[in-house]
Formats: C-alpha cells, structure tokens, sequence
C-alpha cells in the first residue's frame, strides 16, 4: 500500500476524531451538592432579561446556551438553596459575540 496513501488515511481518521470547540458559548451548572436547587435563572444585566431553567437535581448538571446580542452583557445565575436562601452569583463578566467562552 501506498505510504503517502496510509498517511492520509490515518490524518483524516485523527482530525476526524479530535474534540471540536462546540461547547464555546455555553455556561455549565454543576450542582455537585447531594440537595435539589430550585428556582434556578439566567439574568443578563443590561439587558433585563430573566431566562428560567427551573430545579436541577443533586449531583447533576445542566448546559445553558448564552443568548449573545449585539451589545456586551453580563450574566448572573440565581438559585434557591435547600435551606430556601437565595443565592446569586456574576458567572461571565462580560458576553459578547465576538468572544465566546464556555464558563
């Protein structure tokens, strides 16, 4: 068999088998508590808007696509605790569509 053959064969098996950036613009939340979370939310700031996730269970995890506008954002998560506490948290400081990260 031809090398230069065997050698591209074997490139596209590995390229086709390398990890692609799909998870960029996207925020994971772990709930790594044995506890159910409640109330859970998505709040971008500037633009005043609320998206609801609902309850995540113990130990489980949820991915959240980021609603990128025109303008720079930042995105709060809030959630209610077992020990009915809110919580909020400033999980991307700024989002934008010109940089997209997964947080």
């Amino acid at each position: 068999m031809n090398k230069s053959f065997l050698l591209v064969l074997i490139s596209i098996f590995l390229i086709s088998c390398a990890p692609f950036e799909s998870d960029k613009g996207k925020i994971i939340i772990n709930n790594k508590s044995p506890y159910l979370i409640t109330d859970v939310n998505i709040e971008y700031e500037a633009a005043g808007k609320i998206d609801s996730i609902g309850n995540i269970a113990s130990n489980s995890s949820y991915k959240y696509t980021i609603q990128y506008t025109d303008a720079e954002d930042s995105i709060n998560i809030n959630y209610i605790d077992r020990h009915k506490k809110k919580h909020s948290a400033n999980v991307v400081p700024y989002a934008a569509k010109y940089d997209k990260q997964k947080y």
